[in-house]
């Protein structure tokens, strides 16, 4: 992860309907937002919080990004979020 996207996670502050995003847990959730919203912290977040939250397993929640990179980038803050259980959350590209 570059320093930057390290810094990004590391100081984010997501607004009111990113909070709402990150903490609804029930049933799936699209997120449709321009290029450096933080759409992708939302997701890692909204992940961890589903795992923290429910009794839930890691393999039981998907996360789809557009690019590769969107996707690599997750799984990295998946796993200094959630460890060990990171890796078994679906992490993949969709398009």
């Amino acid at each position: 992860m570059s320093e930057d996207a390290h810094q990004n996670a590391d100081t984010y502050q997501p607004n009111q309907a990113q909070r709402d995003a990150i903490e609804a847990i029930d049933g799936p959730l699209l997120v449709m937002a321009g290029p450096g919203t933080g759409k992708t912290e939302l997701l890692s977040r909204r992940a961890a919080h589903i795992l923290d939250a429910r009794d839930v397993a890691p393999e039981n929640v998907l996360c789809l990004t557009f690019t590769d990179v969107g996707a690599a980038t997750m799984r990295t803050r998946l796993i200094q979020r959630v460890g060990r259980d990171a890796y078994g959350i679906g992490v993949y590209t969709f398009h």
